[in-house]
């Protein structure tokens, strides 16, 4: 998982850093549907990509997550 999701994670959600690996579940790392919404937003705001509350709900591992994130960000 990169720095940057790490950070969003830990600094903007409060989500417990003992929790975030690659293959944890949205669910076992802490998420709940207002961080879902949180993260969709703060997503938009800090890098100008859109990822829906359901793209991230279908993230089944913060590892997935994570190359979603990339993947946007880069524009492909």
């Amino acid at each position: 998982m990169t720095g940057d999701l790490t950070s969003i994670l830990t600094d903007d959600l409060k989500l417990p850093a003992d929790r975030l690996t690659d293959d944890a579940s949205l669910d076992h790392a802490g998420f709940d549907s207002l961080a879902v919404v949180e993260l969709s937003v703060l997503l938009a705001d800090r890098y100008g990509i859109d990822v829906s509350d359901s793209d991230i709900k279908d993230a089944a591992t913060l590892g997935q997550l994570d190359l979603l994130i990339i993947t946007k960000r880069s524009g492909r």
